[in-house]
């Protein structure tokens, strides 16, 4: 199959090297990916105005976009000559459980596929002791190896009609894995983050987001509670918006 690779760590993340390398065993792989790390920017997409698209190398591409920007461009615009079979974003470094996935730009890709009639799959590894995987990185081969080992299924868990929704894969950062479960539900995070206004004079200000701890119930039937057991989550996340059902008794006044 052609596939497409993106993220939003950035074209030369080592979790895009290691997933792309796997996938290349059995499938013609294509990259195009930002040009540094769009971490966090959800399902920005640009508008009104022009993005430039670098060749790092051979069927791999650098972005001036944003993930989503690149899960659009390539495999709608015909820019690498191929029909696009799937899109698979990561593998990022961090998890997208839950409340991540409003920010995500991992998921953002995956669900921007979706919404174009592709399958569309984000996966996600999440460090746990972040000073170690700073100092020696995370684990990606068991994690990239099920991706591959499991792709057809992984792309028929998608749904390509309304309401649409795509997979969203997590795992901490092991050697090995029990196994994998679907999720029934999506963990619910609280984080505890602060801003800093920073006063620049003239009236200028700096705005600067202090990360503060991050609050999760480990429930055994959610995504986070799967992958903290030692499982790979697998979860399918409605891409469409959908409405909350009629309240009886509500009115409005005029």
């Amino acid at each position: 199959m052609n596939l497409l690779l993106t993220n939003d760590d950035g074209y030369d993340s080592p979790g895009l090297k290691a997933l792309a390398d796997r996938l290349a065993r059995e499938h013609q792989v294509y990259i195009l990916a930002p040009d540094s790390n769009r971490s966090a920017v959800s399902h920005h997409f640009t508008m009104f105005r022009k993005n430039t698209v670098r060749k790092i190398s051979d069927n791999v591409y650098a972005c001036s976009g944003y993930p989503a920007d690149c899960s659009f461009a390539g495999s709608v615009g015909g820019f690498f000559g191929v029909k696009i079979d799937a899109v698979i974003a990561g593998i990022n470094i961090g998890a997208n459980m839950g409340t991540d996935i409003i920010y995500s730009g991992t998921c953002a890709a995956a669900r921007q596929a979706v919404l174009i009639n592709l399958p569309g799959i984000a996966v996600s590894i999440d460090p746990v002791d972040w000073e170690t995987a700073r100092k020696e990185g995370c684990k990606y081969t068991a994690i990239a190896d099920f991706v591959a080992k499991n792709l057809k299924t992984l792309m028929s868990l998608c749904t390509l009609k309304a309401p649409r929704s795509f997979v969203n894969i997590n795992a901490c950062s092991l050697d090995s894995y029990k196994g994998a479960k679907l999720a029934s539900e999506l963990c619910l995070r609280n984080y505890k983050d602060s801003i800093n206004f920073i006063d620049k004079g003239d009236g200028l200000f700096e705005t600067e987001i202090v990360m503060g701890e991050n609050i999760t119930e480990k429930l055994p039937e959610t995504d986070f509670g799967i992958a903290r057991d030692g499982y790979i989550a697998v979860s399918r996340v409605y891409a469409d918006p959908l409405a909350e059902s009629i309240v009886d008794g509500i009115s409005f006044s005029m």
